[in-house]
């Protein structure tokens, strides 16, 4: 309890993402999936540590549900089979967290979610409209690389689904992620910081971290900090008042598609 209240540990949950297709992943010959919780420890010198992982299989028509709780102490234990456990769970993790990333923070997060900006953006702001020069630099080469990666990666018996553990339901699970995950609102990194557990906003609105060294959010919020003030004045020179935003045909045109047509499932 002394660790909970110094918020020395973490969770790093693939439970309830991965559990729905336990069973359709374990039917595929050569692979096989577990929903896995793994719970670490902040140590004195900034590194986190596993103390712990759960591995679940969900009932299944032949067998009933499995649930299993690993620990480095069942690793010391003088027999070989003790050892390997604590390793193999370990590797499932692994196996989920590199999955997770390149299915959800990487395709679906980086590339995938901000296809129907760039469409909208073509289709109602001129070349000349600020607001696409503003975007047009970062979204140079998306559409194709996407194109690419469909041809290459995600399509069916690609590069990802051929060395996943998922198989063929990678991409299912990366939508399953959009639909239960993604949010606009939150992708922003102060925000994604938060509903992760990592930050939370002080009294004087400044973020504070839940691990002082964490150069993911160290670096990140730098250069977040740079392009947000770089954007912000930006769009000021241009936009004075609220007025001239809900004035701009061709911006209420762009975010409207957005809305309704890229992310029309998420409007609300």
């Amino acid at each position: 309890m002394q660790a909970v209240a110094k918020k020395k540990l973490f969770m790093l949950d693939y439970h309830d993402l991965y559990l729905p297709f336990v069973n359709k992943v374990r039917q595929l010959e050569g692979t096989t999936l577990y929903g896995s919780r793994a719970l670490f420890f902040l140590a004195g010198d900034g590194t986190l540590r596993p103390i712990a992982i759960e591995l679940t299989r969900p009932k299944s028509a032949s067998k009933p549900q499995w649930r299993e709780v690993f620990t480095p102490a069942s690793g010391h234990k003088a027999s070989i089979t003790g050892s390997w456990q604590w390793q193999l769970a370990k590797a499932h993790v692994v196996c989920l967290d590199t999955g997770y990333h390149q299915l959800v923070s990487h395709w679906l997060r980086t590339h995938c979610c901000v296809e129907p900006y760039i469409i909208a953006a073509n289709r109602q702001l001129s070349q000349m409209h600020p607001i696409y020069r503003l975007l047009a630099p970062s979204f140079r080469f998306t559409m194709e690389i996407n194109a690419q990666a469909r041809k290459l990666l995600i399509n069916a018996d690609g590069i990802i689904e051929s060395t996943f553990s998922p198989g063929k339901y990678s991409m299912e699970i990366s939508s399953a992620a959009y639909a239960e995950q993604w949010q606009f609102d939150k992708e922003a990194l102060p925000e994604d910081l938060i509903r992760r557990g990592m930050a939370v906003r002080g009294e004087d609105g400044k973020l504070e971290l839940a691990i002082e060294d964490y150069p993911y959010a160290n670096d990140g919020l730098l250069v977040w900090d740079a392009i947000k003030q770089w954007a912000s004045d930006y769009v000021a020179h241009y936009y004075a008042c609220a007025a001239d935003i809900v004035d701009d045909v061709e911006l209420q045109a762009w975010w409207k598609e957005v809305r309704t047509k890229g992310h029309a499932d998420k409007k609300d």
